[in-house]
């Protein structure tokens, strides 16, 4: 039996791949901002980036709700991707929080930011919420962007959240995304 010859361009692009694959992706903070709609209804105690290491960026993020407890949540999360401007991509869910804390699954892009959230917050049970939301010393990481099919590049996600019906704040993340294939 013989053996066939890989032509030289398919070795090469097999190369190639292995080469990328093994190269170091970036998936990082680049800004975040907050807002709160009504300062009766919330407020944001900290809304920052904080540099924890060399290259290594934390999100800090309370929220303080001054009318407890929360029982429905509404959110849109949007994704933009910067062209000249930000222009919305790919994604544009309008969810209910709390049946979505019941049953994860139904929603598979929310389920991916919920899975990098969860190790970092309270924000991990079901509604009714009594306490403040807390996100602390949150870490994006290359894995956290490895399920969801984004090219390089500047991307925005902004979360708009609504609670009995009535729209009390948003939150703007700016990240950046390369895979390293044109660094």
């Amino acid at each position: 039996m013989r053996v066939p010859i890989i032509p030289i361009r398919v070795s090469i692009f097999v190369a190639m791949i292995l080469i990328l694959h093994g190269s170091d992706g970036l998936f990082k903070y680049k800004n975040i901002k907050c807002k709160c709609y009504e300062k009766s209804y919330c407020e944001f105690k900290k809304c920052e980036l904080k540099v924890l290491g060399r290259g290594i960026v934390g999100l800090n993020m309370h929220v303080q709700a001054k009318q407890l407890p929360i029982i429905s949540v509404k959110a849109i999360l949007t994704t933009f991707r910067q062209f000249s401007g930000y222009r919305p991509f790919l994604y544009n869910v309008t969810v209910d929080i709390c049946g979505f804390l019941k049953n994860p699954k139904r929603f598979p892009f929310l389920c991916m930011v919920h899975d990098a959230i969860r190790n970092f917050s309270n924000f991990n049970h079901s509604c009714p919420y009594n306490d403040d939301i807390i996100i602390d010393r949150m870490v994006l990481n290359d894995e956290m962007i490895s399920r969801m099919p984004v090219p390089n590049g500047f991307y925005k996600l902004l979360v708009a959240v609504a609670t009995e019906g009535i729209w009390r704040g948003e939150v703007e993340a700016y990240v950046e995304v390369n895979l390293g294939y044109d660094r």
